[in-house]
């Protein structure tokens, strides 16, 4: 697609969204407001959680844990579990 046309119709949408708030009684469109700035903060919440995991983790990869054998050493460990479903 030609990047041109894309970037036209996203402007298009976003117009389009704001004629269709522009219309709407002043309670909706506060509560449409209070949605979208509460979906912006969870993005943000989620984008700062997924950046912060993933750098920990390079963290893990490039100052591992070591045993006397010279092994790495996982730092979670898993444990069996039984279940009884009776």
């Amino acid at each position: 697609m030609n990047k041109e046309f894309a970037k036209k119709l996203i402007k298009a949408e976003i117009l389009r969204y704001q004629a269709i708030k522009e219309i709407l009684p002043e309670g909706m469109k506060h509560g449409i407001e209070t949605l979208e700035r509460d979906a912006g903060n969870l993005l943000k919440d989620i984008a700062m959680e997924i950046i912060s995991e993933n750098f920990s983790r390079q963290e893990n990869v490039s100052r591992p844990d070591q045993d006397n054998t010279g092994k790495t050493e996982d730092k979670k460990a898993v444990k069996r579990v039984d279940v009884d479903f009776n």
